[in-house]
């Protein structure tokens, strides 16, 4: 007759409660991908909604030559972007777009994506900061390469504060 032999475990079964954790991680992997894939379209639309739409409540885009806007203060960006550079040349809605590639460094894991920054028909080139929380993207910092787009930048009213 055969007997069952128990071995007792040191560790309590966790399996069920690992598959539970790893999904909820990578559902939430999924979610920060979709959000961050929206808020990059709306910046290369240019379209200050689409890129709100993306956004989490405490949402913060700060500029060092432009300024801090919330989500809904987003619009005023863009009204400064024109305003200076249409002193130069005539601006469109697509000239203001601007293009993120990337991520420059680190995994896609990470909280916080360094993104390649350029809005071509301004000449603006640099680097932006992008947290991104399943809520949506908590802030945005930008760092501009400096050139005689970013004088033309800075060099309209001071810093705009908005947030």
């Amino acid at each position: 007759m055969l007997q069952a032999l128990i071995v007792p475990s040191k560790q309590p079964p966790t399996a069920r409660r690992d598959y539970t954790s790893l999904r909820a991680s990578r559902a939430r992997g999924r979610i920060e991908a979709e959000i961050l894939a929206l808020y990059i379209a709306g910046w290369s639309e240019a379209d200050p909604h689409k890129i709100a739409d993306a956004t989490a409540a405490e949402y913060v885009l700060d500029d060092a030559f432009v300024g801090r806007f919330s989500s809904r203060s987003l619009p005023k960006y863009f009204e400064i972007l024109r305003s200076r550079f249409g002193a130069t040349a005539p601006t469109a809605q697509n000239d203001l777009a601007f293009a993120l590639r990337g991520p420059l460094d680190g995994s896609s894991a990470e909280p916080i994506h360094r993104y390649w920054r350029e809005a071509p028909h301004l000449g603006l080139t640099g680097v932006t900061s992008i947290t991104v929380t399943p809520r949506g993207v908590a802030g945005d910092a930008v760092a501009y390469d400096l050139n005689m787009a970013c004088e033309i930048l800075r060099s309209g009213s001071s810093s705009v504060s908005s947030a």
